[in-house]
């Protein structure tokens, strides 16, 4: 189907969903992180605007402060660990650099933190060195683990950035409401996956108390694609279009495993420039969020260290020209 007339239908049932419904129903949203809306820019220069996406709850803020939480129990160990360390270094790789610091923590019968909240730009590489060190053994304290997520990301938060955690489990085991303690207390969204051998209710029931979605992968082939977005995501999107500047569409832009996106290079044009992104949940909800950039014909006004430098400049060609004078 055509994307038009896919939106249009989203659209629609986005309308029927939400009369039905109504409050009880987390809608889709979507917002630009950066740069932020009203910037101005010289005409003529490149600018790569940043978006998130979600088809729960509120996606506003200055970027993402994030939590991988890890089953490492026996149950675990061989192929199960193995695939969920590569899913979420695929997802750290796919992540904006400059906006996100992730913590990385892992459970089996307590909670292991294996990494304190880091920003990947520069650290990304001890990001992923803490999550290759994850290892297998012991039950499973799931409780333990959303616990230890949420204190990494209130003691490392950086103010204006959402707090999200994605908890990953292949089995069943202790929990006590921790998702909807650091949702109520933080707004700390929790996302759940569960791999084979999870227990089904227990898994979604978290992700309804924090707010988030439950996945259910039934396959530990299809973890990686699902945690980078080229095959699905972790946040409830259908897909994500944009409108651009100059009236041009991107349709499904490539979007990342928690609903970010990142435009090609966009050639800021003298005056406004309006950029819409339009999001559609899988639970047929939708939204906008409008940027506008505004492009300037004034040339930058000059440091004044670089003002410095020119008037002593000056100063030196006087000098080297009254010498060659008296030399006459």
């Amino acid at each position: 189907m055509h994307k038009i007339t896919k939106s249009l239908l989203a659209a629609l049932l986005g309308s029927v969903v939400l009369l039905v419904a109504g409050t009880a129903m987390a809608a889709t949203s979507v917002s630009w992180i950066s740069p932020p809306d009203g910037s101005s820019y010289l005409a003529g220069t490149n600018v790569a605007p940043t978006g998130q996406a979600s088809g729960v709850g509120s996606t506003a803020g200055s970027g993402l402060d994030l939590a991988l939480v890890i089953d490492e129990s026996g149950s675990m160990r061989g192929n199960g660990i193995i695939a969920a360390k590569s899913a979420a270094i695929a997802l750290v790789n796919s992540l904006p650099q400059d906006s996100t610091s992730v913590a990385v923590i892992g459970f089996d019968s307590y909670s292991h933190t294996y990494r304190q909240l880091t920003a990947l730009n520069p650290d990304k590489a001890a990001v992923i060195a803490a999550i290759n060190s994850i290892g297998t053994g012991g039950g499973t304290n799931i409780g333990a683990g959303v616990q230890a997520g949420a204190n990494a990301l209130v003691s490392g938060h950086t103010t204006g950035r959402q707090m999200m955690q994605v908890v990953l489990s292949d089995g069943q085991g202790s929990y006590s409401g921790q998702a909807a303690t650091a949702y109520n207390n933080n707004q700390i969204i929790t996302h759940t996956v569960g791999v084979p051998g999870h227990n089904e209710s227990q898994m979604a029931n978290i992700a309804t108390e924090g707010h988030g979605v439950y996945t259910n992968v039934s396959d530990l082939n299809d973890l990686q694609s699902l945690f980078d977005g080229t095959s699905g995501n972790l946040v409830g999107l259908d897909h994500v279009d944009i409108e651009l500047a100059d009236g041009t569409w991107i349709y499904d832009i490539a979007i990342d495993g928690l609903g970010n996106f990142i435009l090609p290079d966009q050639v800021i044009a003298l005056g406004e420039n309006t950029f819409t992104a339009h999001a559609y949940g899988d639970d047929g909800t939708f939204a906008s969020a409008v940027l506008t950039l505004n492009g300037t014909g004034n040339a930058p006004v000059p440091e004044p260290a670089t003002l410095l430098l020119v008037g002593v400049g000056l100063l030196g060609l006087g000098a080297l020209n009254r010498r060659k004078d008296k030399k006459k």
